[in-house]
This record gives structure tokens, sequence and C-alpha cells, in this order.
């Protein structure tokens, strides 16, 4: 077997590769390597970027409901604290909700506008008894909307169940 230190600085093989070939040092990373793992990062980006958008919007539509009920317990806690009707209605073309009575209260929904709020009828009354008048808040339109229903004998609010889409 040749031994390359036995070999004249002539033909050492490490001599062959030119100087600016030579690796410096055999720790770090390829080009290869680098395309490999962006092509790789990016291929797991496009694949979780479509989910991350479904997530907020579901978080939107919770925090939306959320404040729908808060609106309402807060008209019935007003209701009952000040002894005069307070009113749930609908403001801002649908992109709050508006509380009245004995002092007014603006809950903003959605900043966007995306999402809208009906009231029906277009203000629910509290009265100090803790009942009201009864009706129903809509969140946005068509199949996507989200109803509840504002129970008249007690002022809770509660989820309305969705229509089944047969037509009946």
């Amino acid at each position: 077997m040749l031994r390359i230190a036995a070999l004249p600085p002539a033909i050492r093989p490490d001599r062959l590769i030119p100087s600016g070939c030579r690796r410096v040092s055999g720790r770090g990373f390829t080009l290869l390597e680098m395309l490999v793992v962006l092509a790789i990062t990016g291929l797991i980006a496009s694949l979780l970027f479509p989910q991350i958008g479904t997530a907020r919007l579901a978080v939107r539509d919770r925090t939306l409901r959320e404040a729908l009920a808060a609106g309402a317990e807060g008209a019935r806690a007003m209701a009952l604290r000040s002894g005069a009707p307070a009113t749930l209605s609908a403001g801002d073309g649908g992109t709050a909700l508006l509380i009245t009575g004995a002092n007014t209260r603006r809950i903003a929904l959605d900043a966007t506008g995306s999402m809208r709020l009906a009231v029906r009828p277009p203000g629910i009354v509290f009265h100090p008894d803790g009942s009201t008048t009864g009706g129903e808040l809509v969140l946005g339109s068509g199949r996507n909307a989200a109803r509840f229903l504002v129970d008249p004998a007690n002022g809770q609010l509660r989820a309305a169940a969705r229509a089944s889409g047969n037509g009946g």
C-alpha cells in the first residue's frame, strides 16, 4: 500500500486539487443540502398556511359569539341593577352591539365589517324582573350565519338549531 507522505510533493493527491476548490473544513453544509432543506421547509409551510387561516376564522367566530353572549347578559344585568328596561340592538350597520338603558354601552363586534349582526325584532327589551320581549340575534349571513335566541321568560341567550338545508 502506498502512503501519501511517501509520494513526491508534485503528485500528492491533495496537491492536485486547485486551491480555490479545496474544502477548508469538513463542518458545514453544501449548497445542495441547503436547497433541499429550503424546499422541504417550503412544502411544510404551504401545507400549514391554509390550516392557520381556518383556525384564525374559527377563533374570530368564537370571539364574536362570546361578545354577543356578554352583550345579552350585560343588557339583562343593566335592567336588573337599574330597575329600568334595557334595550339590545345592532348599531353601526351591524358591526356593533348597542345596549341602551340607564346608560349606553357599545360593543364592537368586527372591525373588518365582514360579519354583520341583525337583531330581530330591531330592539330586544330586557325588563327589570328578568324577562324580555325575546328575539333573535343573527351573526353573519347565508349558510354560515349563527343564530341565537333570547328566551322571553328569563333573558338567557341560547344557540338556535341550524337549518337542515333541505328546504324544509
